[in-house]
């Protein structure tokens, strides 16, 4: 409740002369349970508004104690949950561990199984070819693109928590494999000599072809390229467990969408460029290091009239039935037909077939796959041979291949209502990876083709994964013969024709424009040198660009003004919205970004440039209207009464005496000379962190405005600003200067002008 001493007086609001004059503040006397009290426009009123209070009572009342506790406390309660038992406990350890026993608990083999076998029998169709395809693309033999596609789903369908995504072989990561076996390839050039090796990797994988340009084409048997595969993907998966045990899943928030789509797309064009010498069915050096692209394309169009033309026939045939099929059917058909068309697998077919009726290989020299060993992989130990030459590798492919699958299993899961633990993500994915590489694999990861058919088809759990595999089992066991006869060329145009959806990511550029400048540049820088450069550089590029626009973002933070929009309790900026109306006196102005060590003089300047109002330009303004006050009465002064009668202390806050027709007048020149602003309030709610620098600098504001007059208010501060504030010991001199509201900090500006101290009377009894 509020008491008032002249209650009976017609109009109680503060601006009453009667209030203004005579009330004496300590009067004034809120009741505790009265939350009805409010200031709004200079008068004390009631209303459903808190009152106007500073941020350090507000925390005196509000504020819960914090709980000190030990170093060992923690860890000792650390240490018993640890070591608790119960049915609880154990079920809670084995669903973290293993995922798949909490989802095949509430299986229903009646509604999910008929969906997961047509779900999985559909994905792996694509995954046959798809393997062999991208297996070529790492430069390994087809089959250990089969093998990736077996092996590592197993561990993924036992730890996974995503329910929908297929893993196995993908395009990036097969590039990326590819150019480690190729920096391998030069060390083996250089420190063996290319004469001894040259012959013996002329094998079978070469069959047909120009031949003519095998003796300027080194090459590694196949036995020390999957040995390489093998240490990569040991080293790749360890690396991933061991983020994982350290729950560094967040790592993939540094890579945003935009540096996975420039990234992606830049890597689209190294993979279709890498096929372009199998549909031409020429045959050219190796190229890798900077500028491969354009290195590659320089020996292409050297030897371009060696072009193979039924190998180029083959190929346009396929990527035309390819193209047709998937586009023209499968899209446009997508909601009648229960599964998609596969006709990766029926070029697939219908390659190997021709060829082997035709015998293309020998009678037009085009290259096939040539021999598929039956029956599984003998385990064998990773070789570890020169990881020094492929260490920075080792780190981009363990977090591409673990963003790129987890921002889609992120994705499946949002869109089917279950959660996703990042953390075990990375551990599925590292098991996979080290399992694997006992098996002849190279790192795996998930694929966007695959998993959203896998999604559109039904799939309901990883069982569809698990039984997908089981196709390439028997593929790698029983039938995977059959397919030696299959044209190389086939095989790249099933590549080609899937990077399309990469390639038209250019096509998103506009939207990205319009939506965010820094995120289109973040596109663009990434592309460009990915494609230019190198895959490596390109993202090491693209993410040091990214961190830099958000030290340009925060550079370019913004200091808007504000005022309170007519018949509400929002402020806006009165440039952009109708109704905002300025009180007299106060500038309102909010600050969107940290204030840190980079934009602490940034925060000052366009401070000073929205108020209008610059503390150095005032003094000078004060200094000269002083000097100039003393100059115009020189000459009336006597030689006597200038000894006795002027002084010339500080422009900025002494009086200037002067005697004029013989009296002693005073002047002294304020700050409402000059500046009609009396307060600035600074709206903190946007500004989400400080450092100590940011809290020198809010300090020297607060203090350089005050040597003018000015009081400078801040609203609405964030816990850890607040802590920041507190140990820097801002709050010693200034805790009186910050509110929990803005129409807290407006209403004490608007008496404070009038009565220094009115905001010291509204106390809680």
């Amino acid at each position: 409740m509020v008491k008032m001493p002249y209650d009976d007086q017609q109009g109680t609001g503060v601006d009453n002369p009667a209030f203004s004059s005579s009330l004496i503040m300590s009067e004034i006397k809120v009741e505790k349970t009265d939350s009805h009290a409010f200031i709004d426009n200079g008068k004390l009123t009631s209303s459903h508004q808190a009152l106007p209070t500073t941020e350090a009572k507000f925390r005196n009342d509000f504020l819960l104690p914090k709980e000190e506790t030990s170093l060992r406390e923690v860890f000792s309660d650390k240490f018993k949950k640890c070591c608790s038992c119960s049915k609880e406990r154990c079920n809670k350890i084995i669903d973290t561990l293993l995922p798949c026993y909490k989802v095949l608990r509430k299986y229903n083999l009646k509604l999910d199984l008929p969906n997961d076998i047509i779900c999985g029998l559909t994905v792996g169709i694509m995954q046959l070819p798809q393997g062999m395809a991208y297996a070529m693309l790492a430069e390994l033999p087809p089959v250990v693109g089969l093998y990736v596609s077996f092996f590592p789903v197993l561990i993924y369908f036992l730890l996974g928590t995503s329910r929908h995504i297929s893993t196995g072989t993908v395009a990036v990561i097969s590039l990326l494999t590819g150019s480690v076996i190729a920096k391998i390839t030069e060390v083996y050039k250089n420190n063996t000599g290319v004469d001894k090796l040259s012959n013996s990797s002329i094998n079978a994988n070469d069959t047909g072809g120009s031949l003519g340009n095998a003796q300027d084409a080194f090459v590694l048997p196949d036995d020390i390229k999957i040995g390489i595969a093998m240490s990569l993907s040991f080293l790749v998966g360890f690396t991933q467990i061991a983020l994982g045990l350290l729950r560094l899943g967040f790592v993939t928030t540094y890579i945003s969408d935009a540096l996975v789509g420039g990234f992606t797309t830049g890597t689209a064009v190294h993979v279709g460029t890498s096929q372009v010498k199998n549909i031409l069915g020429i045959k050219i050096p190796r190229t890798d290091g900077l500028f491969q692209i354009i290195n590659t394309y320089k020996y292409i169009f050297e030897r371009i009239v060696q072009t193979n033309i039924p190998t180029l026939v083959i190929s346009i045939i396929c990527m035309a039935l390819l193209y047709i099929v998937k586009e023209q059917v499968n899209q446009r058909f997508k909601k009648k037909l229960k599964i998609p068309v596969p006709i990766e697998l029926c070029v697939v077919i219908l390659g190997t077939v021709t060829s082997y009726v035709w015998n293309f290989n020998k009678r037009f020299r085009v290259q096939i796959v040539g021999d598929i060993p039956a029956g599984m992989p003998t385990p064998s130990y990773p070789s570890f041979q020169h990881v020094d030459v492929y260490i920075t590798e080792i780190f981009i492919i363990a977090i591409i291949s673990f963003a790129q699958s987890v921002s889609l299993a992120a994705l499946m899961a949002k869109r089917h209502n279950y959660s996703l633990d990042s953390n075990q993500e990375l551990i599925a994915f590292g098991a996979g990876n080290v399992f694997g590489s006992f098996f002849s694999c190279y790192p795996y990861a998930a694929s966007v083709s695959r998993s959203s058919v896998q999604e559109s088809a039904g799939g309901k759990t990883q069982l569809a994964s698990l039984i997908s595999s089981s196709m390439v089992l028997i593929v790698i066991l029983w039938i995977g013969y059959l397919f030696e006869s299959l044209p190389n060329c086939v095989l790249s145009a099933i590549i080609v024709v899937a990077l399309k959806s990469l390639i038209l990511q250019f096509l998103e550029l506009p939207q990205i424009w319009r939506t965010s400048k820094y995120d289109f540049f973040i596109w663009v820088v990434t592309c460009f040198f990915t494609v230019i450069l190198h895959v490596d550089y390109g993202l090491i590029i693209g993410l040091g660009f990214s961190f830099f626009t958000v030290v340009i973002r925060t550079q370019r933070a913004v200091v808007s003004p504000m005022s309170k929009i007519s018949d509400t309790e929002v402020y806006r900026d009165p440039n952009k919205y109708t109704k905002a109306k300025q009180k007299p006196g106060i500038k309102i102005v909010g600050f969107n970004s940290p204030l840190y060590f980079a934009n602490g003089d940034v925060f000052v300047t366009k401070l000073q440039r929205t108020t209008g109002v610059k503390p150095e330009k005032i003094k000078k303004q004060l200094r000269r209207m002083t000097m100039k006050h003393i100059l115009s009465r020189k000459d009336n002064l006597s030689a006597e009464e200038k000894t006795k009668g002027s002084s010339t202390e500080s422009a900025t806050d002494a009086s200037i005496n002067t005697v004029m027709n013989g009296k002693v007048e005073s002047y002294t020149p304020t700050r409402a000379d000059i500046c009609p602003v009396h307060h600035i309030v600074i709206d903190f709610s946007a500004v989400p962190f400080i450092d100590t620098v940011g809290a020198k600098v809010l300090k020297q504001v607060l203090d350089e405005y005050s040597k003018i007059d000015i009081k400078v208010f801040l609203a609405c501060v964030a816990d850890d600003v607040w802590s920041v504030l507190e140990t820097t010991k801002f709050l010693e001199k200034y805790s009186d200067h910050i509110f929990t509201t803005l129409d807290s900090a407006v209403a004490i500006s608007l008496h404070d002008e009038d009565n220094k101290d009115f905001h010291c009377a509204v106390t809680y009894i």
